[in-house]
């Protein structure tokens, strides 16, 4: 036999080499597990940059409250509005914010804080361009722009309409102007939450300016925990018409809240009217009242169990999970945990919201 044909019938044909259906399944499930893995941590680092991007937001916001204050001798007033000729010291910024036909000698506008520090969050032109004889509705144009400095990107970006945050606007065909962020009021019973607040006359969630010495008979029978809510020593740094100023917060500017999270809760359905105001949001930069002011109260006997993230509309809360941040009167931003002593309206957290209860609170790592 020739040596070529030898060498020839020495050879076999040999297959690529491949994956039998066994590796491939192993293979498949190894990668399972490390996408298991991975997600987790890239869900992780994804929050930690929108809390780090929230608590930059509450620096920015709480740097223009301080620079107004700076620049006009005071902080912006909680909200401008006019008081209920049938309720004295009482103030309904929602219902005037959202009044239709309001001419300029009625003197209604229903705007908050937020409106005044504009040109500190480099919003000028916006400023400029509302109509100060107008209320908010009035400017239905201008309060429905999106602030992302007003927006937490933990919870959104705009108004969201899939998660009906249109209808805790003051009207619920407007698709933008909400804010994620408050002034603290202190720890007060800030508003006026009974199921006759959603027909009656007087407004829903209506407040009144329940430290103010010319309308002291206003907070008469008013009391939180046995304290009388006119009480001077649970006054927070935004009152409702009154402006205040940082040197009032005589527990130290470090142990007082001037700004936080708010809540953003919808009412429960088939939920009992009685019970429905206390589980309601209200939204947008622009309005005055419990859209833009929140408490640190604990106040069980008005449903207000006290806390963060306790579903009761004036009490303040987050998206993230686990607590909330706030700005202090001196500018810094802190986490308050959900676990922070909110057991009555003289523990830690309740204490932090007032400016001069006199007894200085503390926060530690909880």
């Amino acid at each position: 036999m020739p040596a070529a044909s030898a060498r020839r019938s020495g050879l076999r044909s040999v297959s690529p080499a491949g994956f039998t259906l066994v590796e491939l399944l192993v293979v498949i499930a190894i990668i399972g597990v490390l996408l298991g893995l991975l997600l987790p941590a890239v869900q992780g680092v994804r929050e930690a940059a929108r809390r780090t991007q929230c608590s930059n937001n509450l620096k920015q916001i709480a740097i223009a409250v301080l620079g107004y204050e700076s620049g006009n001798g005071r902080l912006p007033a909680a909200t401008r509005t006019t008081q209920k000729a049938s309720c004295q010291g009482c103030y309904d910024p929602w219902g005037e914010a959202r009044l239709g036909g309001v001419s300029p000698s009625d003197g209604m506008h229903g705007t908050s804080w937020m409106l005044a520090i504009l040109p500190f969050v480099e919003q000028t032109p916006l400023f400029d361009a509302w109509d100060r004889d107008r209320n908010v509705l009035g400017n239905a144009s201008l309060a429905q722009t999106n602030i992302p400095l007003f927006y937490c990107p933990g919870r959104r970006s705009g108004i969201r309409v899939g998660e009906d945050d249109h209808k805790n606007l003051i009207d619920d065909e407007w698709r933008g102007g909400g804010t994620d962020y408050g002034g603290c009021m202190g720890r007060v019973d800030g508003f006026v939450n009974e199921a006759g607040n959603l027909s009656s006359g007087n407004g829903r969630h209506r407040y009144c300016e329940h430290n103010d010495p010319a309308v002291a008979e206003a907070a008469a029978n008013w009391y939180v925990q046995g304290v009388l809510n006119g009480d001077p020593t649970l006054s927070g740094l935004f009152g409702t018409i009154h402006p205040r100023q940082t040197a009032a917060a005589r527990d130290g500017l470090s142990h007082t809240i001037l700004l936080g999270e708010l809540q953003r809760i919808e009412i429960l359905p088939g939920s009992p009217r009685s019970s429905q105001d206390s589980r309601n949001s209200f939204d947008g930069w622009a309005v005055g009242g419990v859209a833009t002011l929140f408490v640190t109260t604990t106040d069980p006997d008005r449903g207000n169990t006290g806390g963060i993230n306790n579903n009761f509309f004036e009490s303040p809360g987050s998206d993230h999970g686990g607590g909330a941040f706030f700005a202090m009167a001196d500018g810094s931003v802190t986490w308050i945990s959900e676990f922070v002593d909110a057991k009555d309206n003289r523990s830690v957290f309740p204490l932090l919201g007032s400016m001069r209860d006199g007894a200085v609170a503390a926060l530690v790592d909880n």
